[in-house]
């Protein structure tokens, strides 16, 4: 993930202390279309999540926009996919090694589909990365965790800890990775008004790319008079990155979603 720039970081933590009860307060459409299993198992939360997944996309991408997904989609697949030597998967590993641990999480009215996100940044390891920069679970930058701890609605645990400990600890950097992208959910559903799927597939999308980019791209869709949603935030993007193939920040966050989708549906497939 990116470092979140500091002009947005001020306006966020306001945005986010005044939206925390406002976001856990009704049950959202999504919810209701497919509550969350009682009894998970491995092929049943796997199951969960791709189903979870395509009723984001199917309602968020149309026209162009669901054909660059499509196009990208089919990029990255070798990327998930791909087994080392021994015939093992990296995202399969990671699963299982996260199944006690993630079937417990209190997801805190956040769809299940946000939970892939740490096997695409770390395959699920504690202590992967640079701790002076992307590490731990959910490769969280020291600057964003230390910003989290001075928020009035963090866990007592996330306030007293240490960047390092929080970020390769799975409670706690999972509770500060909740905290990171639902601040960034509520501005984009609640201040910028775009729709539930719409809202958290830019979550998404800000948590490896950045809040401000996100933001500056839409704000581009608007000034040229197209429609400020999803897919054709995703138009948009993919030709920008199309535009500048060399560009490693927008490569990345083209393939970001595709790539939590893949590792959704190699999930299901085998379990």
């Amino acid at each position: 993930m990116f470092l979140l720039s500091k002009h947005w970081l001020a306006p966020l933590i306001i945005i986010f202390s005044l939206g925390f009860s406002t976001l856990s307060a009704a049950e959202s459409a999504w919810q209701q279309a497919l509550p969350t299993p009682t009894k998970p198992s491995l092929s049943r939360l796997a199951g969960y999540q791709q189903d979870l997944f395509q009723y984001f996309l199917n309602r968020s991408l149309q026209g162009k926009g669901k054909q660059a997904f499509q196009k990208v989609s089919q990029r990255v697949a070798n990327n998930i996919t791909w087994r080392n030597r021994k015939g093992n998967n990296a995202y399969l590993a990671a699963y299982e090694r996260s199944y006690p641990f993630i079937k417990k999480v209190d997801l805190q009215q956040m769809p299940a589909i946000i939970l892939l996100i740490p096997y695409l940044e770390s395959q699920w390891q504690g202590t992967r990365g640079d701790p002076s920069g992307d590490y731990g679970y959910w490769q969280m930058v020291p600057e964003v965790v230390d910003e989290l701890r001075t928020l009035d609605h963090a866990p007592s645990g996330i306030k007293k800890s240490s960047a390092n400990t929080i970020r390769s600890k799975a409670s706690l950097s999972t509770q500060a990775a909740q905290l990171h992208l639902r601040r960034y959910y509520f501005y984009f559903a609640k201040v910028a008004h775009h729709s539930e799927t719409d809202a958290w597939l830019l979550t998404m999308t800000a948590y490896n790319w950045g809040a401000g980019n996100v933001k500056r791209l839409l704000a581009d869709l608007e000034a040229k008079g197209v429609k400020a949603n999803y897919s054709n935030f995703y138009q948009a993007l993919y030709k920008k990155q199309r535009a500048n193939p060399a560009d490693i920040s927008l490569r990345a966050a083209v393939e970001y979603v595709p790539s939590l989708w893949h590792i959704a549906q190699m999930l299901d497939d085998t379990y």
